[in-house]
């Protein structure tokens, strides 16, 4: 979202001059039949220095993919951590597996080991 929000913080502030600049285009121009031909020299004078439409949207496009390279090292980053932690759960699979089957195997060695018979007389 911040990305998005920086794009548009950026374009916002390379479109504003522009902004202000075509508004008082426009109210000149508007006015240019009352003052005669010296209103247009004047517009044209106060352009300069100004971004050209290119640079805004090339502006837009580099932002775009330095915000697609950081997504992209994001992701390269969350890689490389699931493959360590899968790592880890190989191992730590690789340790409890063998005490799961000691256990089971000491599981039955109480029940055949302490199981009362009752098959033996009082003598026992």
């Amino acid at each position: 979202m911040t990305d998005d929000q920086n794009t548009s913080d950026v374009f916002a502030s390379l479109m504003q001059p522009w902004i202000v600049q075509l508004r008082m285009i426009t109210e000149r121009l508007a006015g240019m039949t009352r003052l005669g031909e010296s209103a247009l020299s004047q517009p044209l004078r106060s352009l300069q220095g100004l971004p050209l439409p290119g640079v805004l949207s090339a502006a837009q496009l580099d932002s775009f993919v330095r915000g697609l390279a950081a997504q992209r090292s994001s992701i390269a980053a969350l890689q490389a951590q699931l493959a360590a932690f899968d790592e880890q759960l190989a191992a730590l699979e690789g340790m409890v597996g063998p005490l799961a089957e000691w256990s089971k195997t000491w599981a039955q060695f109480e029940r055949l080991g302490l199981k009362p018979r009752r098959d033996l007389g009082p003598e026992g």
